[in-house]
Formats: structure tokens, sequence, C-alpha cells
């Protein structure tokens, strides 16, 4: 017997001696097993004094008082599950050394690589095209499928006479108001589009019987593979330098990314900026009086001190919009030497062209400022910036509906004539993020995830003047396992 365990026992009984009780072996040894063996018989003499007052031996029976348990240890602490950083690929569609010529070659060029590319994804769907030019020769009362690109539209008494080519010839194709849907499709229309139209040879009249739509396809989505959980924030025209940017919200979203226990914030990896960090200089009539900074590097220099306060485990990805001192024709050149200095002084970021493509474990996002936007505003009948707030979203829809980020031109949007159009959403995204019109935009279109975080400029006299009340202070949360977007507002 040890040492220890002979001074216990002798502590014991003659703790029990001194009440007039004797211990036995047995009593001895189970009082060894309790954490306080001296409470234990204490309470074992206050019980037989009161129960059986004549009782001088303490055996094992009278020991009522339950064993206890041994204390369990602690359980393990959780195991948080190490963060996810997903694959990043990034493609830039233009640089700063293209250039063009501007002649002619080059603009019958560009339209008929838009034509082409375009074709190629309607052709996917196993559908066979007539060429425009042997259309004439369609027996009266026959039907044919053509592939052609929307010219010009006129509406006449009951119907709308559409203008369209291919590269075989012109073609006249009517829409009658006997079929209202197709009519109010037709009405729709795009110009510089590329479509097919299932027309009816009608006593040498081209009658328009069906529109189909190069479109995007539900079904290919689905074959993404699965990935591990991880955030993107995506967020566009910050307009720092502007005397209407929200400063107090954008720093309460700062102060969101330095939430370090944030769950999401936690497994944020990536900031998608897309256009429009800075206010610019001479963008519309009268900026200057909005201008807080009256130089674009001022306003370069304060924007990346505000962008020097995201964590440094967050990546920053940068397009530049149509307010970034970079050539204004699309499709537009990343950020340019000496201007990138100045924003990456704090901070290194990745500076990409507009639009990018983005591929997050698979997931292919499309980043895109939007000045094409404009256009379709303007040419869509029941489109406003006045009614913005309810219609963005089939605006910004006619860019997959047509596979083309900008598919109107000579409008507001300056276009570059490049060898290859560079604007045709020959990849189809997952996510296409737009900015530009700052009203809000998150839902879905046939899969592909459409998101528009509106702006952090309070309304400018240029955009009372267009009837423009945008939304203000959001930041868009992208869970690239599910796919799932979150618009957290900071406006408070």
């Amino acid at each position: 017997m040890s040492l220890q365990r002979r001074q216990l026992y002798r502590e014991l009984i003659s703790t029990a001696v001194s009440e007039g009780f004797q211990l036995t072996e047995r009593a001895l040894q189970r009082l060894e097993e309790y954490s306080n063996p001296f409470q234990a018989l204490a309470s074992a003499i206050e019980r037989l004094k009161k129960n059986r007052p004549e009782a001088v031996v303490i055996d094992v029976e009278d020991l009522q008082q339950p064993l206890e348990k041994p204390a369990e240890p602690p359980p393990p602490p959780l195991q948080e599950k190490p963060i996810h950083i997903p694959r990043l690929e990034t493609f830039s569609v233009i640089d700063n050394d293209y250039r063009i010529e501007g002649d002619i070659a080059e603009f019958r060029s560009y339209f008929l690589s838009r034509y082409h590319l375009i074709k190629r994804i309607l052709s996917k769907r196993r559908l066979e095209f007539t060429p425009v030019s042997e259309v004439p020769a369609i027996r009266d009362g026959g039907e044919t499928l053509v592939a052609v690109m929307v010219l010009s539209k006129k509406e006449g008494a009951g119907n709308i006479r559409i203008t369209c080519d291919d590269p075989s010839g012109h073609l006249e194709v009517v829409a009658s108001k006997r079929n209202q849907q197709l009519y109010k499709q037709a009405l729709e229309l795009l110009t510089d589009t590329v479509v097919a139209m299932r027309i009816k040879r009608v006593g040498g009249i081209n009658i328009l019987t069906e529109i189909i739509y190069p479109d995007v396809d539900e079904q290919q989505l689905r074959k993404t593979p699965q990935t591990e959980e991880a955030y993107l924030c995506l967020i566009s025209d910050i307009h720092v330098g502007s005397k209407h940017f929200r400063r107090d919200y954008f720093e309460s979203f700062l102060d969101w990314l330095n939430r370090g226990r944030d769950g999401v914030v936690k497994r944020l990896t990536h900031l998608v900026i897309g256009g429009d960090l800075v206010e610019g200089v001479g963008i519309y009539p009268g900026q200057e009086k909005d201008l807080m900074y009256r130089n674009v590097e001022e306003q370069l220099r304060e924007a990346g001190k505000l962008l020097a306060e995201i964590p440094q485990n967050i990546e920053v990805i940068f397009i530049p919009g149509n307010h970034e001192p970079v050539r204004k024709a699309l499709p537009q050149p990343p950020l340019q030497d000496r201007y990138r200095r100045l924003l990456d002084e704090h901070r290194k970021m990745i500076h990409l062209s507009n639009p990018a493509e983005l591929v997050f474990d698979g997931r292919r996002v499309t980043v895109y400022h939007g000045q094409g936007l404009d256009d379709i505003i303007q040419s869509l009948p029941n489109a406003s910036y006045s009614t913005l707030t309810e219609n963005a979203a089939d605006v910004v829809t006619a860019l997959l509906r047509y596979r083309h980020l900008a598919p109107i031109y000579g409008g507001g949007a300056q276009l570059l004539p490049s060898k290859e159009d560079r604007l045709v959403i020959v990849e189809q995204p997952h996510l296409l993020q737009t900015g530009h019109i700052h009203v809000l935009v998150n839902t879905s279109y046939r899969g592909v995830k459409l998101v528009n975080a509106a702006a952090w400029q309070d309304q400018t006299d240029y955009q009372r003047s267009l009837g423009l009340e945008p939304d203000v202070g959001y930041a868009a949360v992208l869970n690239i396992a599910s796919m799932n977007v979150e618009m957290m507002s900071f406006a408070s």
C-alpha cells in the first residue's frame, strides 16, 4: 500500500472514531473511490445517527451516496473546415497594344465575324439555313429558315417590315399584326443582332412565322462539377471623386470585410469591381460641379487608399468602366500602367479588360461594365431610365438572348471594329455581372445568374434629368458552390 493511501485511510479511520464509529476494510476501499471521501463519510455518519443510532460500524452498504462519475475530459475543440480558395483563371479580351486602321475592310471583317460566331451558336441546335440569295427561288407557300443580321425595322399599316441580310444578300421580311405575340417580338428586335427567322413565301412576300434567338442553353450549365463553399463579392460604380459618392456606406462595407469572425467574410476570397471605381473627368454635361477631386490622378490615389483597407487575404479584381481614363471604345483595355501605379500604391490588384472572363473552379463569371445597356434601354419599346427599377432585368437579359454584350452599332456605346467581334458571348457564363445603370438586378435567366450591384453614388443632376433613380450602397455576395447570390445593403 502506498504511503499516500495509508495516510488517507488513517485520516478516514480517525474521523470515524472521533464520531464513535469503526470503518470496515470494504468501506475504506469504497470511500477511496469518491472524489471527496471525507464528505461522503460525513454524510454516512449523519444518516446513521439519524436513522440507526445504535450502529457503531460503517460498512459499504452504509455509503448510500452514489459514486460520482469521474470527470469526463472536455470535448476536443471543433475543427473548423479549412478555407477553400477557388482556382481562378482570368481572361482579358483585349490589351493596350491593340490598334486599328479605321478602314472599311476592318468594319466588314468585324460584322462578318459577329455574323459567323452567332450563326455557329444557332447551328448547334441542328438548324439548317438557306442562304438569303436563294430565298426568291422558293416556291409559293414554301417555308425555309434563314440566319440573318437585322439591319432596320419599319412599322407600317398592320405590320412591321424588317430589313436583314447575310453574306449572300439582303432580304425583307414582313411580320403581320395578326399574330400579336410574333408582332411584339418583331417590334422588340434589336438592330445589328443575328437571329434565325422562319419565313413563308406568299405571293413573293417573305412572311415571318418564327424568330429563334441564339440565347443560352440551360442544359449546358448542369454539367458543371461540384466545388467547395467559397464566396465572391461583386460591386461596381463606386465613383470616388464625386461629391455624390457615399463614403459612409462604403466605409460600412469595408468594416464588414474586416469582420474576421463573420462566417461569410471568413470564406470570402475575391472582390470583383465592375468598373467606374472613380468619377473621372469630362464624362457627362455639367460634371465639373459634381467633382470633389478635379483630376483623375487624385481620384485614383483616393480610391487606392480606400481599397488598401480591404484585408490582404481577399484578392481584388478590377475592370474599367466609361468613367476610367482608358479608351472609350469597347472592348476597353485594362487600366494603363501609369494609372495602375496610383491605384496599386497600397495593395496589388488584378487588372483586366472590359469585358473580362473569370473562371472560379469551373464556374464562368463574365464581368462587363455595361455601356451597351444604354442603347438597349433606348431601343426596347417598354424600357426607359425612369422605369429602370421595374425592367432592368429585362434589359440585362437581352444581352444573353442575343449572345452579345453591345449588340447595337452606332449608338451611344462606341464599338471597336476589331477583326473578331470580342463582345459576342461565345462561352455562355454561369453568372453575368454588369454595372453602369446604377439599378439593382439579382435574377436568373435560363439558368444563368444576372447580377448588377447598382452603385455607391447618390443621384446626380444628370441622372435626375434622365429620370433615373439609383439604388445605392449594395454589394452582391456569390456562393460559388450553390451559385446563390445575396444582395447586401450597407445604406444605414
